[in-house]
């Protein structure tokens, strides 16, 4: 048995300095996997490289300890100096492949160099008021004209899933960035990351639905300051005294609820038409699935249309009303080959970078085509913290959402987004693709 694995914890250190190095290679030559595998690779192998140390490391530990409590202190010395000899080795091996595959450097800055693109360039700052119609936009537009203002809206497709598909309800809130983030949170209406409804603002702004699913567990109870009625039931009626329409938890099933918190005028005709208005734009998201509950239903109802027909390619943002300092961008793109995009958001007061974001890019060979790329969402997970200019705990780690500078908000600065493309097969001739100037403003990070 001297000759075996299990009495030999050296091969198995070669085998996980083995098993990284051959990790790092879809990262260095992304172009030797296909296609459809290479958004995901990034993920895959730095899962694969961290397991593969982790294993080593916990090996050695455990190896080590053992002989200490043999008393074999030079063969434990040895042995710790072997180890890490092998991870230095690895190391170097993966430094001369880095060397040799050029890897092109995402945080470099390309310069705008065609006096064409100049030209194009549109510098009036306008306010990040886009409509997004990604799945993940977290700003939907209502029309409480036509809705009841003395009745609960019936919500007839939620009620048809939560009492006969309730898993597949429950699976698509748990994997929806728009509904994941406060499923438990019933002051979701104070922070970063939920769902804002908003009516025209005719004459002025009326107010705001905030809305959220809620689910008890393990025996909770649903905290004070909503009233709590069922589809069809009467619209609960203002508390004497209080000017502003009670938060609404409407019961889908015991134990899960749909909050509403309205936030506006006190006029309770026009509040109760744009909670119900709210109810019914909650109850069409979920329609396809009530009409097919399948988990291909499931999955196009997560990733929404990615397709535009439109030979010019466009680039919107949005900031959700009283999220101040937070944004969500939607790219209209096709670069017609593979590739990577870089956005960058330069201060046109400074000209300093203030983040620079990459991902890989959708694309077809039709020009009259564009693809959708949501900002954060298109971001590899691996990439969103690690990207220039990101700053822990201004936002909530799972928000669709990104920040573009810490600092006061309400103080509004001028910014450009520049979108460029990075082809696969020539790093070094990168393009703009489009570029939008906007008022924008940062965030506190105390919000959360």
């Amino acid at each position: 048995m001297k000759n075996t694995l299990i009495t030999r914890p050296r091969i198995w250190h070669r085998l996980c300095c083995t098993t990284a190095l051959l990790g790092c290679l879809p990262l260095l030559w992304p172009r030797m996997l296909p296609r459809s595998w290479r958004a995901d690779a990034p993920d895959i192998a730095g899962a694969l490289v961290m397991g593969s140390f982790l294993l080593s490391l916990t090996l050695i530990i455990i190896s080590s300890i053992t002989m200490l409590l043999r008393l074999r202190n030079l063969r434990t010395l040895g042995q710790l100096l072997i180890w890490m000899m092998q991870w230095g080795i690895t190391v170097g091996a993966f430094c001369v492949l880095a060397y040799f595959a050029d890897v092109p450097d995402i945080t470099r800055v390309p310069a705008i160099a065609a006096a064409h693109e100049q030209e194009e360039i549109e510098e009036a700052p306008a306010l990040p008021a886009d409509e997004l119609t990604g799945p993940d936009a977290l700003c939907i537009p209502i029309f409480p004209e036509g809705h009841a203002a003395d009745v609960i809206y019936p919500l007839p497709n939620l009620k048809t899933l939560e009492n006969e598909h309730s898993d597949i309800l429950r699976a698509y809130i748990e994997a929806s960035p728009r509904w994941s983030l406060y499923t438990g949170d019933s002051t979701f209406y104070t922070k970063p990351g939920h769902v804002v409804m908003q009516p025209p603002a005719s004459g002025g702004i009326p107010g705001l639905v905030h809305v959220a699913f809620h689910r008890l567990v393990g025996g909770d109870r649903l905290p004070s300051g909503y009233s709590v009625v069922k589809p069809g039931d009467p619209m609960p009626a203002t508390p004497a005294g209080s000017e502003q329409v009670p938060d609404l938890a409407v019961e889908l099933h015991p134990g899960h609820y749909l909050l509403l918190a309205w936030r506006g005028t006190s006029h309770a005709e026009t509040a109760h038409r744009a909670l119900n208005a709210a109810l019914a734009a909650v109850d069409s998201m979920v329609q396809p699935l009530a009409e097919s509950p399948t988990q291909q239903t499931l999955r196009q109802l997560l990733v929404g249309k990615r397709e535009l027909e439109s030979e010019e390619p466009s680039l919107l943002l949005s900031e959700p009303p009283s999220q101040f300092g937070a944004y969500q961008a939607e790219a209209y793109i096709n670069p017609g080959e593979p590739g990577t995009c870089i956005l960058r958001i330069v201060d046109l007061t400074s000209n300093a970078s203030l983040r620079l974001f990459s991902f890989p890019a959708r694309f077809s060979e039709n020009p009259r085509v564009q693809f959708r790329h949501d900002i954060p969402g298109s971001i590899p997970s691996n990439l969103r913290a690690a990207s220039f200019g990101h700053e822990s705990g201004l936002l909530p780690e799972k928000a669709p959402l990104f920040a573009i500078c810490r600092g006061p908000s309400h103080q509004t600065f001028p910014v450009a987004f520049e979108l460029r493309f990075v082809p696969s097969n020539a790093p070094n001739k990168d393009r703009l693709l489009i570029r939008r100037c906007f008022m924008v403003q940062s965030c506190e990070g105390s919000q959360q």
